[in-house]
C-alpha cells in the first residue's frame, strides 16, 4: 500500500467533558505494524457548548515523549452546540502530520480551566495509513 492509496482511520473517543477542570484524559492510537501514518484532522463534535475563561479545552496528539508532538488543537470558546470543531477551525493544530512506522499516539484530552466552565464534546483523530 503507497500513499496513493492509504488506508484511512477515524479514531473516536468518548465523551470528554472540557468544562470538568479536573485534569487531562489520555487515550492511545497503534496504527498497523509497519505503516507510516499522516495525520489528516483533529476535532471534537461538540455536545455542549464551550465556555472557558482561563485556559482552552485540548486535544493533544503526540508520543511519550512529546504530548503534543503532531497536533494541538485549542478548542475555542463559544463553539456552539452541535458544532464540530476542527484543525479547519484551529488551522495551525496539526503541527507535524507524518507519523513513523511503528508509533504508538497518546491523544491527551485536557479540560479548560477558570470560573463558569461549560463544555463537552466527542473528539477523533484522522489517519492515513500508508
Amino acid at each position: 500500500m503507497s500513499y496513493s492509496n492509504p488506508q484511512t482511520c477515524c479514531y473516536n473517543f468518548a465523551n470528554m467533558d472540557f468544562g470538568a477542570a479536573a485534569g487531562a484524559t489520555t487515550h492511545r492510537i497503534a496504527g498497523p505494524k509497519g505503516k507510516k501514518g499522516r495525520l489528516i484532522e483533529v476535532g471534537v463534535c461538540v455536545s455542549e457548548a464551550t465556555v472557558f475563561a482561563t485556559t482552552l479545552g485540548i486535544v493533544e496528539v503526540g508520543n511519550a515523549s512529546d504530548s503534543d508532538a503532531y497536533a494541538k488543537l485549542n478548542i475555542a470558546t463559544a463553539t456552539a452546540l452541535n458544532a464540530t470543531f476542527n484543525s479547519d477551525d484551529d488551522t495551525d493544530a496539526i503541527l507535524s502530520a507524518d507519523i513513523p512506522a511503528d508509533t504508538t499516539l497518546l491523544v491527551k484530552l485536557t479540560e479548560g480551566t477558570g470560573a463558569g466552565l461549560a463544555g463537552q464534546g466527542n473528539p477523533y483523530v484522522i489517519i492515513d495509513w500508508y
